[in-house]
C-alpha cells in the first residue's frame, strides 16, 4: 500500500494557528511602524515649512518688526522643495500656520496645524518642542483658526494674521491693526495722540468724517546726508537697516549741527508749472497775506511726478503688511498746517502743536511756479522744490 504525501488536517490547522499568532504579533508592530513613519514625516514637513518661513522673514518680506505682536503666517505663503502636504492628507484651509515673534534681536518660531483627516498639532508649539508626541487626531474643522485668534506667545498678545498669499493682515478682531493709546479708540483719539502701526508712530492730526488723518512722527530714512553748510556729503544706502521707514535721525535741515540727514528733493523740475503732468495756473497762494483766508484753496501739487511718490507708495505697502488698512498716503497740505496753528504772516508754526516742529519736511502745496511750502524747525516758509539738501519726507496717512 502506497504512502500518501501531504498534510493531515491536524497539521494544516496547526500551521494556520501559528500563522494567525504571527499575524497577531506582527500587525500591531507594522501598524505602529507605519504610524511612527507618518508622524516623523509630518514633523519633517512642519520643520521644512518653518525653515522656508524663516527665509522670507529674514529677507524682510513680511515686515515683522513689532516686539508686541505674535504673527501667524499660513503655510500657503511658503514654498518648499518637498511641498506643503501632510502625510495624512491635504492641510485644511486656514488650518496650518507658522507663528513668529520678534524680541528686538531675533525671531522665535511656532507651529500649529490640522489636515483634512483631523490629524495635526492642535496647540501653538515652539519649533524646538515639536516632535511626534505633539501630533493628535480628532481635531475639528476651524479649530486651529479659532485657537490662533486667542493665542499670543512670549507675552505678545497683539495677534496679527496674514492672509493666504501674505499680501495683507488682520489682527485678532479682524480690523486694521492700529494700536491706540490705552483706553482710546479710533473714534475717541484727539489731536496729538500717538498711535502705532507695526514699528511706526503717528500723531493724530484730525478726524475727517469716518477717517482718521495721521502724521508720521519722523521723516523717512532716505535721501541725502549733509554737513552744516548744506553741502551733500553722502546718502543713505538703500540696503541699510530701516531704509524707507521712520527714523529720528532723518531730521532734514537743522540749525547749528555739524551734519544732518534725510533731505531729498521734492521734484527734479517744477512739473506743475512746466507743462509736465497736471498744471495749476495761477492758483498758488503767492499773494499778499492779507488777502489769504483759510477757505482759499491753494494748489496741492503732490502727485506721481514727485520724487517722493514712489517712496510714499512703498511705505504705504509696508504699513498694509503690518495689518493697517490705509486709504491714502500723501504729504501734509498747507490748509492743514494753518488749521493746526501755523502762521503765514510771521512764517512760524510756534503756535501749532509741538509735534509739527523739530524736524524739516515738505508739504505738497505750491507757493509759486517753483516754490513749495515747507516746515523747518517750526519756521514756516517756501523753498525751491528741487533742493536736495534741506527737507525730508514726512508721510500723512488716512485710515
Amino acid at each position: 500500500m502506497k504512502k500518501k504525501n501531504g498534510f493531515t488536517l491536524i497539521e494544516l490547522l496547526a500551521v494556520i494557528i501559528i500563522l494567525g499568532i504571527l499575524m497577531i504579533i506582527a500587525i500591531p508592530s507594522v501598524t505602529t511602524y507605519i504610524s511612527n513613519s507618518r508622524k516623523s514625516a509630518y514633523i519633517d514637513t512642519a520643520k521644512n515649512i518653518i525653515g522656508g518661513t524663516r527665509n522670507i522673514v529674514n529677507e524682510g518680506k513680511l515686515g515683522i518688526y513689532d516686539t508686541n505682536s505674535t504673527y501667524y503666517i499660513p503655510i500657503s505663503c511658503v514654498k518648499t522643495e518637498n511641498g506643503n502636504k501632510s502625510p495624512y492628507g491635504e492641510f485644511e484651509d486656514e488650518g496650518a500656520y507658522v507663528g513668529v515673534t520678534f524680541d528686538g534681536i531675533g525671531y522665535n518660531y511656532y507651529w500649529i496645524s490640522n489636515d483634512i483627516t483631523g490629524q495635526g498639532v492642535n496647540e501653538v508649539t515652539p519649533v524646538n518642542d515639536l516632535n511626534e508626541d505633539k501630533i493628535v487626531s480628532g481635531i475639528q474643522e476651524g479649530e486651529v483658526k479659532n485657537k490662533i485668534l486667542i493665542t499670543g506667545k512670549d507675552g505678545k498678545n497683539n495677534i496679527v494674521i496674514y492672509n493666504s498669499d501674505c499680501t495683507g493682515t488682520t489682527n485678532s478682531t479682524g480690523i486694521s491693526n492700529v494700536i491706540y493709546p490705552d483706553g482710546k479708540t479710533k473714534e475717541t483719539v484727539v489731536t496729538g495722540d500717538l498711535v502705532k502701526i507695526g514699528t511706526e508712530d503717528f500723531y493724530v492730526m484730525k478726524h475727517d468724517g469716518n477717517d482718521l488723518v495721521l502724521l508720521a512722527r519722523y521723516n523717512l530714512k532716505l535721501g541725502n546726508i549733509c554737513d552744516g553748510n548744506k553741502n551733500v556729503i553722502g546718502s543713505y544706502p538703500t540696503d541699510s537697516e530701516g531704509y524707507g521707514l521712520q527714523s529720528s535721525d532723518a531730521s532734514g535741515f537743522l540749525l547749528r549741527v555739524s551734519t544732518y540727514s534725510g533731505s531729498i528733493p521734492f521734484s527734479e523740475v517744477h512739473y506743475w508749472s512746466s507743462g509736465v503732468g497736471t498744471t495749476y495756473p495761477g492758483n498758488y497762494c503767492d499773494y499778499d497775506v492779507d488777502d489769504y483766508t483759510p477757505e482759499t484753496k491753494c494748489a496741492y501739487v503732490y502727485d506721481s511726478h514727485s520724487n517722493l511718490y514712489q517712496y510714499l507708495n512703498s511705505y504705504k505697502s509696508y504699513l498694509e503688511q503690518q495689518g493697517a488698512t490705509i486709504k491714502k498716503a500723501r504729504l501734509i497740505k498747507l490748509e492743514e498746517l494753518l488749521e493746526l496753528g501755523c502762521n503765514m504772516e510771521v512764517h512760524t508754526c510756534q503756535n501749532a502743536p509741538s509735534f509739527i516742529g523739530k524736524i524739516s519736511f515738505w508739504t505738497g502745496t505750491a507757493r509759486s511756479e517753483n516754490l513749495l511750502w515747507a516746515v523747518s524747525n517750526s519756521v514756516f516758509g517756501a523753498l525751491d522744490s528741487t533742493s536736495d539738501m534741506t527737507m525730508g519726507l514726512r508721510p500723512v496717512i488716512i485710515i
